[in-house]
C-alpha cells in the first residue's frame, strides 16, 4: 500500500472511530431521551453548550450561500443546461424559485431537529463515506486492488449507518 493510500486509511479510520465515540457518548449520556439535536438535551444555563449553539447557528448560517450556489449549479448541470446559455437572468430566476421552494418547505416543517437528523443521516454520511470512496474507486480506472475493495467496503457501510440514521431520525 501506497504512503497516500495510508493516510487515506488512517484517515477513514479515525473519522470512522471519532463518529463512533461521539455518536456512542451522546447515547450513553441521554439514552432513548436522546433528541434528534443533541445540543437540545442540555441545559440553556450550560454556558458551554450556549457557545456551542452559537457555533451551530453560524456554522448554518454562513455555510447557507455556498450550499445553496452549488445547489444552484448542480441543478442546472442535472438539467444539462449548457454554459453558454447560464446567464445572469437565469441565475436569478433560478434562485427566487429554489427560495421560494425552500421557504414554502420551511413554512410547513417545524421540527428543525427531524431536518437536522435525516440530512445529516443521509447527507452527512454521504459527504463523508460515500463520495470520497466513489471518487477513489472511479479515478482508479477500473483496477481491482485492495484499496478499492476497502473503498468499495467503506462505501456500503456509509450506505448502511445512512440508512440507519434515517430510519431513526423518521422513527422519531
Amino acid at each position: 500500500m501506497g504512503r497516500f493510500s495510508q493516510v487515506i486509511a488512517w484517515s477513514f479510520g479515525s473519522s470512522i472511530a471519532l463518529y463512533s465515540i461521539i455518536t456512542a457518548l451522546g447515547f450513553l449520556t441521554f439514552g432513548a431521551a436522546s433528541n434528534g439535536l443533541i445540543l437540545n438535551n442540555y441545559s440553556t444555563q450550560d454556558l458551554l453548550m450556549s457557545f456551542s449553539r452559537i457555533a451551530v447557528a453560524l456554522s448554518v448560517t454562513g455555510s447557507y450561500p455556498l450550499l445553496f450556489d452549488g445547489t444552484r449549479d448542480g441543478l442546472l448541470d442535472l438539467f444539462k443546461v449548457p454554459q453558454e446559455k447560464r446567464t445572469n437572468a437565469l441565475f436569478n430566476k433560478l434562485t427566487v424559485g429554489v427560495l421560494a421552494l425552500t421557504t414554502v418547505v420551511a413554512t410547513k416543517l417545524t421540527d428543525l431537529g427531524l431536518v437536522a437528523s435525516v440530512g445529516g443521516a443521509t447527507f452527512g454520511t454521504a459527504l463523508v463515506f460515500i463520495y470520497p470512496t466513489i471518487m477513489f474507486i472511479k479515478s482508479q480506472k477500473g483496477k481491482s486492488t485492495k484499496e478499492t475493495t476497502f473503498a468499495k467496503i467503506i462505501a456500503a457501510l456509509g450506505v448502511v449507518m445512512g440508512a440507519i440514521g434515517t430510519a431513526l431520525a423518521l422513527k422519531e
